[in-house]
């Protein structure tokens, strides 16, 4: 999730969907409007869940006390956006939640540091320090050091803020960011890509990979047409947000005045790059691929979060994506 709550985007949420009824379809966003979700906001905007035969639908924003899988496991959403160690987090303490449609094939987040910092890897970590968001994310960076040998006991770990304020007064050497949000922050700060030292998660091989959609089981069972109908309008949402980040931005900033246009063509940007990798490169955007999530289950039991590990296949299933149409399934990579 992005770390800028901006309050009109709830009301900006009420304007594009409608006041909710009970019986409307709803998917609840990791956080506010904001091109992070540009594709599910494409297709409510040009009518492609209507038009794939879901009647009503809203998008529910969520927040640090509102969350997706909590959402969705007590029936007050139909789906969320969520990421498969949340998953299987869920499932291990016997809530049945399915991701349907991998959108995210990376880390939504890395970690940044000054040139200066004497920071060149993880392996370098020992006696300095770095801005952790606390609550579970910060165990992709603990399963880091441990995969680099390093001892956490020797970092100092710092609980950070949702800005970026700290790591530029120098609170902290390291610090995470989300690649659609924090990052570019740093970048509007003055630093260039050269300036800094990127800590990638996928190259340390400690990666939680980021954001898809997910249901429960009892909705697979009642009502499969219903969630291949959201299946196939999202996948449509985010090809087309991917091939034209302009014209999405534009749909995106059009209910939320507090938006900046080009930060969030920028962030559309960015979600490209997160879904590029993995089977997105081989035209199955929007599939799931089991070592993804034995590596997040790797580190949920390594961290103590789970004490058994689960039964991967019963947390995810392909069938709704293998049977979108092939053109939403290949996306524009740059």
């Amino acid at each position: 999730m992005t770390r800028t709550f901006l309050k009109s985007g709830l009301a900006a949420l009420l304007l594009m969907t409608g006041s909710a009824t009970a019986m409307a379809e709803s998917m609840r966003l990791e956080w506010v409007l904001q091109g992070q979700f540009a594709g599910p906001i494409v297709a409510l905007e040009k009518g492609y869940y209507k038009e794939a035969g879901v009647g009503d639908f809203l998008l529910q924003p969520a927040g640090p006390d509102l969350k997706p899988t909590v959402m969705v496991a007590t029936g007050v959403d139909t789906f969320g956006i969520g990421h498969p160690n949340q998953v299987i987090a869920a499932r291990a303490n016997g809530v049945p939640l399915v991701m349907v449609s991998q959108w995210g094939q990376k880390s939504a987040t890395t970690y940044v540091a000054r040139k200066d910092s004497g920071i060149a890897s993880v392996a370098d970590m020992a006696g300095h320090s770095v801005g952790l968001w606390f609550g579970g994310d910060e165990h992709e960076f603990m399963a880091m050091l441990k995969k680099a040998g390093v001892d956490p006991a020797e970092v100092t770990t710092i609980s950070q803020g949702y800005d970026i304020i700290a790591w530029l007064n120098g609170e902290y050497e390291v610090m995470q960011v989300t690649r659609y949000n924090e990052l570019l922050l740093v970048y509007q700060n003055g630093f260039k890509p050269e300036d800094l030292v990127y800590l990638d998660a996928g190259e340390a091989g400690a990666e939680f990979i980021s954001g898809g959609l997910f249901t429960t089981e009892a909705q697979i069972a009642e009502h499969p047409e219903t969630v291949q109908a959201v299946v196939n309008a999202s996948l449509r949402g985010w090809k087309e947000a991917f091939a034209d980040p302009e014209a999405a931005a534009e749909i995106v900033v059009k209910y939320n005045s507090e938006l900046d246009k080009d930060f969030q063509v920028e962030q559309i940007k960015q979600m490209r790059d997160i879904a590029c990798a993995g089977p997105t490169l081989e035209g199955k955007f929007g599939e799931t691929r089991l070592e993804s999530w034995e590596l997040a289950q790797e580190i949920l039991l390594g961290a103590g979060l789970i004490d058994q590990p689960i039964d991967l296949s019963t947390g995810y299933t392909n069938s709704f994506v293998d049977a979108a149409p092939a053109d939403y399934r290949t996306i524009l990579c740059e």
